[in-house]
């Protein structure tokens, strides 16, 4: 889970981007999701058709099927590929706890694998943890950096598993001239209010280039019901509101500079801190800025004193989370507990002034 500071002291620069967000831009959005409610459906208005078609585009998709949250989207992309009791996933053991209890609730066991310097999948240490039983992997794309996805891809084929990219942190990434939500055989997206492309309140997207899969995700977020109306297989009710699609929408068409901006504040950054290393030939999106410190606790109060809030994007690698140590299992992961005592998260977002990326940059040199 997240563990973040009570910044302290004066002009306390925001940690998330949500009130500066809407102070500039919710008078208009608020028209966009008025207009797209005109119709008279909530749920499954037609705003919600164009974003997924939008979506599904930016991310090089042919379907894009918007659910009620990231985790819903991991949950029905296991489900829709066959995952259930019996089978095991492989999934890195430092992430958000969302990455693996979508296996739980699938019924199968998540296998944690140790990650690299990046703090990505390990696919060697991944490789090490392919049993009898495993039937798929769960790629993080931790912080808004992508794995090649070529190797990711070939991994899977060699294996025989099916890949599912977790895309929750990664929009507006780029690998081998791929964009995330593009990778193995569904992507998945979240909305969730602490992540750049936020909805107002929460969603998600499972974006496949399969047909099949696409209508059996459809029929999953809405009661099982197929395209005669009546219900094919046991569903659930997990849908995008309307207005948080036509906001979505707006979002999405703002979300290349916004990117931008997060990359140039991340650049300042690099020059004071130990920042995550990055591939060649890869574009991050920037949705954390993650440094490693020794002495992590005491820079992080040092911050705070300074008017400059923090977090630990995980303080617990998953394998160390008593439920999951109890329904999983793990391969040694030496590189994820390490990481776990240094990972420090800084302010990063587009809405940050110029004055405040200098003011954390004071507190650290300082």
């Amino acid at each position: 889970m997240l563990a973040q500071s009570p910044a302290g002291g004066r002009r306390v620069i925001p940690f998330f981007a949500a009130r500066r967000e809407l102070a500039a831009h919710g008078e208009h959005w608020m028209a966009l999701a008025a207009e797209a409610l005109a119709d008279g459906r909530p749920l499954q208005g037609e705003a919600v058709g164009a974003f997924e078609a939008e979506l599904a585009e930016a991310c090089g998709r042919r379907h894009a099927v918007a659910v009620g949250s990231g985790t819903d989207a991991l949950f029905f992309a296991l489900t829709t590929l066959g995952v259930g009791p019996g089978d095991e996933v492989l999934v890195p053991a430092l992430s958000f706890v969302a990455s693996a209890t979508c296996v739980v609730r699938a019924g199968a066991t998540p296998v944690f694998a140790d990650v690299d310097e990046r703090l990505l999948l390990d696919l060697d240490a991944a490789r090490h943890a392919v049993g009898p039983r495993t039937r798929a992997v769960l790629a993080v794309e931790l912080y808004g950096q992508m794995l090649d996805p070529h190797a990711l891809e070939a991994f899977a084929a060699r294996h025989g598993l099916a890949l599912v990219e977790d895309a929750a942190q990664a929009p507006g990434a780029r690998a081998a001239g791929r964009p995330a939500g593009s990778v193995g055989a569904i992507s998945c997206l979240s909305f969730d209010p602490t992540k750049t492309l936020s909805a107002p309140g929460s969603g998600g997207a499972a974006l496949t280039d399969d047909d099949a899969l696409a209508t059996r995700l459809r029929r999953l977020r809405w009661h099982g019901r197929g395209e005669d109306g009546r219900i094919a297989e046991l569903g659930y009710n997990s849908q995008l509101p309307t207005a948080a699609a036509a906001v979505l929408r707006d979002k999405l068409r703002r979300d290349a500079a916004w990117s931008e901006r997060r990359r140039a504040i991340a650049a300042a950054y690099d020059a004071a801190l130990p920042g995550l290393p990055e591939a060649p030939g890869t574009v991050h999106a920037r949705s954390k800025y993650v440094a490693r410190v020794h002495d992590r606790d005491a820079l992080r109060t040092r911050l705070e004193r300074a008017g400059v809030p923090t977090a630990v994007h995980y303080p617990v690698p998953l394998h160390r989370e008593p439920l999951l140590a109890e329904r999983g299992r793990s391969t040694p992961c030496p590189r994820a507990e390490q990481a776990a005592r240094e990972v420090v998260s800084l302010p990063i977002h587009a809405f940050l002034t110029d004055a405040e990326v200098e003011q954390v940059l004071a507190a650290i040199r300082a």
